[in-house]
């Protein structure tokens, strides 16, 4: 015969309810500029497993919220010569290393962090998860040239926000 204890456990784990799952932000990260409201978005891109995909981890998309807020993809030109980016394997087994066409100083590693795809970076001077960048874009007879840019995002550990701006 069971004790009472052992009993009342039981019971209580039968009443318990399943863990929830994490929840997570619904991208990567988001780019925007102050040339008008449009953002490229950047997410992560996963197996049914749950694993990233080793063949693309991350993709990005236009989010054209100065229209209809509609998605579109990238031109040729974007993904080559600013938005775009490459992915390869980093050192730790399931992370990847994402390094942008536009080099602005900085490459970034997409893993996985409490059970959601994260963006990991440096900023200012500290590893710090990535949830946003503002270009200020200036154009100069037609030409326009990045002024500077803004990372916001998250101290891992504490969660407490982190900022930095600079110029490329």
């Amino acid at each position: 015969m069971p004790t009472l204890a052992a009993l009342v456990l039981s019971i209580l784990a039968r009443a318990a309810p399943p863990p929830a799952a994490a929840t997570c932000p619904p991208h990567l990260f988001i780019l925007e500029r102050t040339t008008n409201k449009n953002i490229v978005v950047y997410d992560a891109r996963r197996l049914p497993s749950g694993a990233f995909d080793p063949a693309k981890p991350a993709i990005a998309y236009w989010i054209l919220n100065a229209e209809k807020g509609q998605r579109e993809e990238l031109t040729s030109m974007q993904w080559n010569r600013a938005y775009g980016f490459d992915t390869r394997p980093a050192k730790k087994p399931d992370r990847y290393r994402m390094t942008f066409k536009a080099d602005f100083g900085r490459s970034f590693v997409i893993q996985m962090r409490d059970g959601c795809p994260v963006a990991i970076a440096r900023i200012d001077g500290k590893k710090g998860i990535v949830r946003r960048i503002f270009v200020h874009v200036k154009t100069t007879f037609l030409v326009p040239s990045v002024k500077s840019v803004e990372i916001f995002g998250e101290d891992p550990e504490t969660g407490a926000p982190m900022h930095e701006e600079f110029h490329p």
